[in-house]
């Protein structure tokens, strides 16, 4: 196999699920994200390889997040996920099961697809489900109050804010954060009013009661169909416990593969059945969902940010940074217009 400087831990991991030393190949499987993802061929045998970016400026459990979650869905017979095979957290690799399936674009996504995404939320909030998983981080970003929320946005704008400027395309980013910013200002005053109508505290934090557990980054972009029109749901590094709110408002504001927004009353509905609170729960969700909205802006920026821009490099060394910008600037334009009152 091509030399990728972790021949050496490969081989051990293979060698804890009793596969011993015999030849195998692995193939790059995708050049994108934040992870290198290879498939891993040993016999007749295919599995998923995940080499987990690591970086002192970064200090996020990739891989504990991600493979975690994973054991916990799997133990509670969720089979819409690879299964977790082994890790080993000293290298940053993990091995999961290779999933025949295709990816997703928004043509395709309908009813049936929609009712599987919620199916799998509301799986893993069961009681059941929710009381076996005290063990499971809180996802990144988690969000537990509307203060959170609001800091969390304040705080991504201000990263935007200080991005290094050594371009004339950088110029033109940092002037379109500055729009963002104005905009994002009087859109927390509208919540802070909406909030207020609601009886809601801002600074009140939901009750264990009231948390989900989220995929995180969950869309369609993170999924693959498989030939019998099942979904299998992929991608769970920044996984955890989260707000309701969160991770049902991003699953709608995600730009990855935009998804029918005539859907969300019904898509939430079933999502928040397993909650004992479930009607003040959605009137809280529709309320928030443009933090969503404005926090996915700032997401597709992060291409400008040093940290990220390594991430990218790391999953895909040939990377063209100036082009890789480019793109992003141009969807996060995109989605900000829609956004426009």
């Amino acid at each position: 196999m091509a030399s990728i400087g972790i021949e050496s831990a490969v081989i051990e991991l293979l060698s804890k699920v009793g596969l011993g030393n015999a030849d195998f190949r692995l193939k790059p499987l995708s050049a994108n994200g934040n992870n290198r993802v290879f498939t891993v061929h040993y016999d007749d045998r295919k599995m998923v390889l995940k080499w987990y970016f690591h970086d002192a400026a970064d200090t996020r459990d990739r891989l504990g997040a991600e493979y975690s979650f994973l054991e916990h869905a799997w133990a509670m017979g969720l089979r819409c996920i690879p299964q977790p095979i082994d890790k080993t957290p000293s290298a940053h690799l993990a091995l999961y099961e290779f999933v025949e399936g295709q990816k997703i674009d928004a043509s395709q996504v309908d009813a049936a697809l929609m009712q599987q995404a919620a199916q799998f939320l509301a799986q893993l909030n069961t009681q059941q489900s929710r009381a076996a998983a005290s063990a499971l981080p809180e996802a990144s970003e988690s969000c537990f109050s509307v203060s959170a929320h609001f800091e969390i946005i304040d705080a991504r704008l201000a990263r935007l804010g200080q991005m290094p400027i050594e371009s004339d395309l950088d110029k033109t980013a940092t002037e379109f954060v500055k729009r963002v910013k104005k905009f994002w200002q009087g859109t927390k005053a509208r919540l802070q009013i909406g909030c207020a109508s609601l009886g809601l505290n801002l600074d009140a934090a939901l009750s264990m009661g009231e948390r989900c557990l989220s995929p995180s980054d969950f869309g369609f972009n993170n999924a693959l169909l498989r030939p019998d029109g099942s979904l299998c749901f992929i991608d769970f590094e920044y996984a955890g416990w989260d707000d309701p709110a969160k991770a049902i408002g991003e699953f709608f504001s995600h730009p990855g593969v935009a998804v029918p927004h005539a859907q969300f009353e019904s898509f939430m509905a079933q999502v928040l059945k397993p909650f004992d609170h479930a009607e003040q729960m959605a009137a809280r969700v529709r309320l928030l969902e443009p933090i969503s909205q404005i926090k996915w802006c700032c997401i597709i920026l992060n291409e400008f940010l040093p940290v990220s821009a390594k991430r990218r490099n790391f999953a895909n060394p040939s990377n063209d940074a100036q082009a890789r910008k480019e793109l992003q600037l141009s969807k996060a334009i995109q989605l900000f217009k829609s956004l426009q009152p």
